[in-house]
Protein backbone atom coordinates (compact mmCIF):
# COMPACT_ATOMS: atom_id res chain seq x y z
CA UNK A 1 0.00 0.00 0.00
CA UNK A 2 2.86 2.48 0.94
CA UNK A 3 4.27 1.73 -2.16
CA UNK A 4 0.87 2.65 -4.29
CA UNK A 5 0.81 5.64 -2.27
CA UNK A 6 4.69 6.62 -3.30
CA UNK A 7 3.77 6.06 -7.01
CA UNK A 8 0.74 7.77 -7.29
CA UNK A 9 1.76 10.85 -5.07
CA UNK A 10 5.38 10.74 -7.14
CA UNK A 11 5.38 14.26 -9.57
CA UNK A 12 6.81 12.92 -12.80
CA UNK A 13 8.74 15.35 -14.38
CA UNK A 14 8.81 15.89 -18.51
CA UNK A 15 11.53 13.67 -20.21
CA UNK A 16 11.99 11.47 -16.80
CA UNK A 17 10.35 8.60 -15.49
CA UNK A 18 9.77 7.90 -11.39
CA UNK A 19 10.26 4.49 -9.80
CA UNK A 20 9.48 4.58 -6.35
CA UNK A 21 11.59 1.78 -4.46
CA UNK A 22 10.96 0.36 -0.55
CA UNK A 23 13.47 -0.61 1.85
CA UNK A 24 13.30 -1.24 5.44
CA UNK A 25 10.02 0.83 5.50
CA UNK A 26 11.37 3.90 4.00
CA UNK A 27 10.34 5.48 0.04
CA UNK A 28 13.36 6.74 -2.05
CA UNK A 29 12.48 7.93 -5.37
CA UNK A 30 14.80 7.41 -8.58
CA UNK A 31 14.47 8.80 -11.72
CA UNK A 32 15.18 7.75 -15.56
CA UNK A 33 16.43 10.11 -18.35
CA UNK A 34 17.71 9.92 -21.61
CA UNK A 35 20.89 11.89 -22.80
CA UNK A 36 21.92 11.91 -26.56
CA UNK A 37 25.30 10.95 -26.96
CA UNK A 38 27.22 11.58 -30.41
CA UNK A 39 30.32 10.39 -31.62
CA UNK A 40 29.35 6.84 -30.73
CA UNK A 41 30.53 4.27 -33.18
CA UNK A 42 30.60 0.60 -31.83
CA UNK A 43 29.59 -1.12 -28.97
CA UNK A 44 32.60 -0.13 -27.20
CA UNK A 45 32.10 3.14 -27.31
CA UNK A 46 28.61 2.73 -25.62
CA UNK A 47 30.54 0.32 -22.87
CA UNK A 48 32.84 3.60 -22.65
CA UNK A 49 29.78 5.81 -21.97
CA UNK A 50 27.69 3.49 -19.39
CA UNK A 51 31.41 2.75 -17.50
CA UNK A 52 31.57 6.99 -17.20
CA UNK A 53 27.98 7.39 -16.08
CA UNK A 54 28.18 4.66 -13.35
CA UNK A 55 30.82 6.74 -11.70
CA UNK A 56 28.53 9.85 -11.17
CA UNK A 57 27.50 9.79 -7.52
CA UNK A 58 23.50 8.74 -7.82
CA UNK A 59 23.97 6.79 -10.55
CA UNK A 60 21.75 3.55 -9.96
CA UNK A 61 22.18 2.06 -13.50
CA UNK A 62 22.80 3.01 -17.03
CA UNK A 63 22.06 1.70 -20.44
CA UNK A 64 23.78 3.00 -23.97
CA UNK A 65 22.93 2.17 -27.47
CA UNK A 66 25.58 2.96 -30.28
CA UNK A 67 22.38 2.80 -33.12
CA UNK A 68 20.28 4.98 -31.66
CA UNK A 69 22.73 7.44 -30.16
CA UNK A 70 21.50 7.44 -26.45
CA UNK A 71 21.65 6.55 -22.93
CA UNK A 72 19.01 5.75 -20.62
CA UNK A 73 20.50 6.42 -17.02
CA UNK A 74 18.53 5.86 -13.62
CA UNK A 75 19.69 8.51 -10.92
CA UNK A 76 18.87 9.73 -7.55
CA UNK A 77 17.73 13.49 -8.20
CA UNK A 78 19.06 14.44 -4.34
CA UNK A 79 22.58 13.60 -5.39
CA UNK A 80 22.92 14.56 -8.89
CA UNK A 81 20.99 15.54 -11.86
CA UNK A 82 20.88 14.42 -16.23
CA UNK A 83 23.33 17.94 -16.66
CA UNK A 84 25.34 16.56 -14.19
CA UNK A 85 25.18 12.99 -15.99
CA UNK A 86 25.82 14.62 -19.19
CA UNK A 87 28.55 16.87 -18.44
CA UNK A 88 30.69 14.06 -16.64
CA UNK A 89 29.88 11.98 -19.99
CA UNK A 90 31.47 14.60 -21.89
CA UNK A 91 34.67 14.95 -19.83
CA UNK A 92 35.84 11.54 -18.91
CA UNK A 93 35.12 9.93 -22.57
CA UNK A 94 35.61 11.41 -26.39
CA UNK A 95 31.97 11.87 -26.86
CA UNK A 96 29.51 14.75 -26.40
CA UNK A 97 26.70 13.95 -24.52
CA UNK A 98 23.69 16.26 -23.59
CA UNK A 99 20.34 16.08 -22.10
CA UNK A 100 17.40 14.84 -24.36
CA UNK A 101 14.59 17.61 -24.65
CA UNK A 102 11.22 15.58 -25.35
CA UNK A 103 9.56 17.15 -28.07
Amino acid sequence: MRLLMAILSAVTIVGTGVIAQQKDGESRSTQVCTIKVSGMFCGECAKTVEKAAKKVAGVTAARASQPKGVAEITYDPTKTSPAAIAKAITQKTPFKAEVDQPR
